[in-house]
């Protein structure tokens, strides 16, 4: 105890000092003298009626006694340790994954407009207006529509941009250089008046009263047709705020169905954002519709700008350029479709530049300081469009009339259509992707940080990037140069596979993807119900959200499902009590076609896998039909460089069905990825052995050892680390040995299958050019086409969709690109023929061969 006290230090005359400030003579609070004066006073003022406070007895706390050591088990103290203090039931079951973020290319942007709650804000149906009306009164609630709509502010100022346009000297050198040319015959008053014209047919003319109207009809008019019509509302919080930046929104959308020109306006009304101006073909502008879209922001623009006898039509030009280039100048939203027309397949068309190349100039020429790109997807559980499946047999497009839209209204009147997910991406700087994408000009500051150019208040320079276009070089898609057109292309892509990547997958996507990979010839429903739940879980994992609840019952979402695809592409037969009732597709022409529609929207999520065994496969020289055979095979060994190549050749004859990567990325690294996750999950297996000249080692070490010697005594720089060294020596092969594995590579294989017959279809037409001359283009898509459908009704094809017509222009697109067919012009017809190469022949024949190894 005396060491005790030697450490504490001496506080006494701290006491003492506070003792000093207290009071002299403080009051006792205890005893019966402080309670006996204050009951006295009390008394004095209210009386004898005072009377005492009854207290309650304290209640006795129970204590906690510590348990002998010896009377815990063990097992008790191994779960405490084991056993994780939060567990997944813990967290909430509608918790999905975040899409839409930036891509890693424009680090300002991905950190721009997220907030620590964004992923976590939940999901809106835009149709069920009850939670914008609670605390309401009961008449509100029972008009609720007509009272959300009155509430919505609706009152933003669109500019009149007539008089700018008209007057642009880019309008006015048009029509000089049309009276300067010798087939003009025209004066400058009819031309100016004609383009006065042209402007009156194609701008918009939005009303806030119009857009009220419509917002309370499609409340009214979409609940009868749909369940619902889902938003994320953290990403619609991303775009509210960007819409608040002063500078335009570009919102760049899927194109799935003619619903998607007002489905976006209708949400943007929702959360009080100015209406873009969305270009549409001119094929819509009939009556009624087209004074319904232009009040809606819509403005009509030609399929074909040119004149029918291939004469540039300079004045539409100058006036579409000049007009878009008005509209973004003035801060106003635009929004147009990359891919053109609608998808035909349910897959992401290539991209079109012509729209997007009069932004890019905008933004060059220094007319825009910057603006807001937006992707967006529609996701549809059953299409309002109904099918394509005349288009798909060769039938030619109806063109839009206004009967023809009346009965099509009353068609959709008559269904039902589940519900739609509309997904908004992240906005990001267009000059942020645009340095992303390494379009800099030389001239430009070196020390120049990306973050410049996501800050609307300190935009870079116009001189930073390169010239799309001059104020005589038109307008959008005449653009000269090869590395411009590349950049457009580059930014198209972009656009498209961040539209992709934010797509989420309904319940009729993967049915009939797991109809068309696994179960083609039939299966029961509770293996259906079993696939459904392991596919569902598969595309979690990959990041991809769903468009139904996670937690819904598999049972209840699958039938929900099946019955909105219909007996015309899904058949069902109640069978015994114990094999259940029997589901089998309709996989024969033409309703196979309008299955394969929802069933591609699934594919992106597993493109790189798939791409990658089909390499596997092609170079083991294995046969898929006799994977099940119990003879055993010679095992063929490739190397790591030899399955990336073959899938990048795949990847290459495919480039018009896929986007499988951004321009940003190497698709290089990502399918080595790809391979590395195949090889963990022991669908491929690494070989046990070794080179040749490392045959003698008996050990790993030994072998790296040999491999540092053999490093040291070249030529070669000896920085490359060991163990990258032998995974590129690595061998591979495929896993023959495995159930489960020989299902997943059927599985793989089959999501390309139907494409690689198109293609190898389409390459044994090719071959027969070598005998014959030149063909129009016309004929050589008719005859093929013929051959497609006669080897599905005969039997010979294995996959119905492989004679879709839009997949067998593709095809005829890739091998135009690989340089095996040309096309050149001769008066209005355009003809067909072999490439004149030299080694064109042996090139398709390579190429049959690779198609031919794919098949089953």
């Amino acid at each position: 105890m005396p060491v005790l006290d030697a450490t504490l230090p001496n506080l006494d005359h701290v006491y003492a000092k506070w003792e000093k400030r207290g009071p002299k003579h403080p009051p006792s609070y205890s005893g019966d003298g402080y309670q006996h004066n204050g009951k006295q006073k009390w008394r004095e003022k209210f009386g004898s009626n005072v009377q005492p406070l009854q207290r309650r007895k304290p209640r006795e706390k129970s204590r906690f006694v510590a348990l002998p050591a010896e009377t815990i088990k063990n097992s008790t103290i191994a779960q405490f340790k084991t056993s994780p203090s939060v567990l997944p039931e813990h967290f909430s079951s509608e918790r999905r994954p975040f899409m839409g973020q930036c891509c890693s290319c424009m680090p300002n942007s991905k950190k721009d407009l997220i907030t620590p709650t964004t992923s976590t804000e939940g999901m809106r149906n835009i149709l069920d207006v009850r939670h914008e009306l609670r605390g309401s009164g009961t008449l509100s609630r029972q008009f609720a529509t007509l009272v959300y709509s009155w509430r919505t502010r609706t009152h933003h100022v669109y500019p009149e941009l007539s008089m700018a346009v008209l007057t642009c000297q880019r309008v006015k050198d048009a029509i000089q250089a049309e009276l300067l040319a010798e087939e003009a015959l025209q004066d400058q008053a009819k031309l100016e008046k004609r383009a006065k014209q042209i402007l009156h047919n194609m701008k918009s003319n939005i009303s806030n009263i119009m857009t009220k109207l419509t917002g309370w009809f499609l409340h009214h008019f979409l609940s009868l047709l749909l369940g619902g019509i889902h938003v994320h509302k953290g990403q619609m919080k991303m775009v509210k705020t960007a819409s608040k930046r002063g500078i335009p929104l570009l919102f760049l959308p899927l194109h799935k169905s003619h619903l998607d020109y007002i489905l976006i306006t209708f949400i943007l009304w929702n959360y009080d954002i100015k209406n873009p101006n969305i270009a549409a073909g001119d094929n819509l502008n009939i009556p009624v519709f087209s004074f319904l879209m232009r009040s809606l922001g819509g403005y009509f623009i030609r399929r074909k700008l040119d004149h029918s006898s291939g004469r540039k039509d300079n004045i539409y030009r100058s006036v579409l350029h000049t007009y878009m280039e008005q509209l973004l100048q003035e801060g106003e939203n635009m929004e147009f479709f990359l891919e053109g027309g609608r998808s035909r397949t349910g897959k992401t068309l290539q991209p079109k530049g012509g729209l997007m190349s009069v932004v890019l100039d905008s933004i060059s020429s220094g007319m825009v300081e910057d603006l807001f790109i937006i992707p967006v997807s529609i996701s549809y559980e059953k299409l309002l469009d109904g099918n394509f499946n005349n288009e798909q047999m060769g039938v030619s497009k109806k063109k839009e009339s206004f009967i023809g839209a009346m009965k099509g209204i009353y068609h959709v009147m008559r269904s039902y259509y589940g519900s739609v997910r509309v997904d908004f991406a992240q906005p990001f700087s267009m000059k942020e992707c645009l340095v992303g994408l390494q379009v800099v000009s030389p001239t430009s500051s070196p020390d120049v940080s990306a973050g410049e150019y996501s800050n609307p208040g300190s935009p870079p320079s116009s001189s930073e990037l390169l010239r799309i276009s001059s104020l005589s070089s038109l307008y959008g898609t005449d653009i000269v140069k090869e590395d411009q057109r590349q950049l457009v292309n580059k930014l198209g892509c972009h656009v498209l596979h961040a539209c992709i990547q934010i797509s989420a997958l309904m319940s009729t996507h993967l049915l009939a993807f797991l109809l068309l990979t696994k179960h083609r010839q039939g299966t029961t429903l509770s293996q259906l119900i079993q696939d459904f739940c392991w596919l569902r879980e598969e595309i979690l994992v990959r990041k991809r959200d769903v468009g139904f609840s996670p937690s819904s019952s598999s049972h209840d979402v699958v039938c929900y499902g099946l019955s909105l695809l219909g007996p015309a592409m899904v058949q069902q037969k109640s069978g015994d009590n114990k094999m259940g009732d029997e589901i089998k597709p309709n996989v024969g022409m033409p309703n196979v076609f309008e299955l394969s529609y929802y069933s591609n929207h699934v594919i992106s999520v597993f493109l790189l896998e798939s791409l990658i065994v089909n390499a596997v496969i092609h170079l083991s020289d294995v046969s898929l039909v006799s994977l099940h055979s119990s003879i055993p095979r010679e095992v063929i060994l490739m190397t790591r460089d030899e399955i990336i190549e073959t899938a990048l050749e795949l990847s290459t004859l495919l480039k018009h069905e896929f986007i499988p990567a951004p321009p940003c990325c190497k698709l290089e690294e990502l399918l080595s990825d790809t391979l590395d996750q195949l090889i963990t999950s022991e669908i491929i297996k690494v070989d046990d052995g070794s080179h040749e000249e490392y045959e003698g080692f008996e050990s790993t070490d030994e072998r790296k050892w040999a491999a540092r010697l053999s490093a040291s005594l070249s030529w070669a720089d000896g920085d490359d680390d060991d163990d990258d060294f032998l995974h590129a020596e690595q061998l591979h092969k495929i896993n023959l040995e495995n159930d489960s594995c020989k299902e997943k590579l059927f599985f793989f294989h089959s999501i390309l299958a139907p494409f690689f017959e198109a293609y190898l279809v389409t390459a044994h037409h090719i071959k027969s050019l070598e005998t014959t001359t030149d063909i129009p283009e016309s004929d050589f898509m008719k005859q093929l086409h013929i051959s497609a459908k006669t080897r599905v009704t005969d039997g010979v094809a294995n996959y119905g969709e492989s004679a879709a017509m839009e997949t067998l222009k593709c095809a005829v697109k890739s091998f135009k690109d690989l340089r095996i067919i040309d096309f050149y012009t001769t008066g209005n017809v355009t003809m067909l023929e072999l490439h004149g190469r030299y080694n064109v022949r042996d090139s398709l024949h390579s190429y049959i061969q690779l198609l031919e190894s794919l098949r089953c």
